[in-house]
């Protein structure tokens, strides 16, 4: 309930209903847009825990795992929330000094449309020097995620 990385737009960018689903968060669509609009950021909880997807019942990440076979304490495991989170959090600025701050998209989509931006002539040289570092920055997130995160079979 510390976490809340595969909720708020690190981890993934969307989640797809599977076969026999009933979660209400389908109720729009076959898929849900992260951040998921059931996730408390402020708790890390989820508001309809007994009511959410069937790949989210599923999903245990690297770290969960880890402490649920005793190869890492909880508290190990939370250092290396601590710094996912930390490195998330320097990402969202670079991208709201950016002018992407739009918090309903996940960070992938964001980081896209930023990209996009610089391609299609949008940016000033500052902007490009600062999103040269954020580039940086998420690429280090992303190798983090890959390597703490997620788990070899999903």
């Amino acid at each position: 309930m510390q976490c809340g990385l595969c909720c708020n737009g690190a981890l993934f960018a969307d989640v797809r209903r599977e076969n026999g689903d009933k979660s209400p968060l389908f109720s729009a669509g076959p898929r849900v847009a992260q951040p998921c609009p059931a996730f408390l950021a402020d708790s890390g909880a989820c508001a309809i825990y007994d009511d959410r997807p069937s790949r989210c019942r599923k999903f245990e990440c690297k770290q969960l795992r880890a402490v649920q076979n005793g190869a890492k304490t909880a508290e190990a495991a939370l250092r290396t929330v601590r710094e996912a989170q930390r490195l998330t959090g320097v990402v969202e600025n670079g991208l709201s000094r950016l002018g992407f701050a739009d918090a309903h998209l996940p960070l992938s989509r964001r980081f896209e449309a930023c990209q996009r931006a610089a391609k299609g002539g949008r940016m000033s040289r500052n902007d490009l020097d600062a999103l040269a570092d954020l580039q940086l920055t998420v690429h280090r997130l992303n190798l983090f995620l890959a390597k703490e995160f997620y788990a070899p079979d999903g």
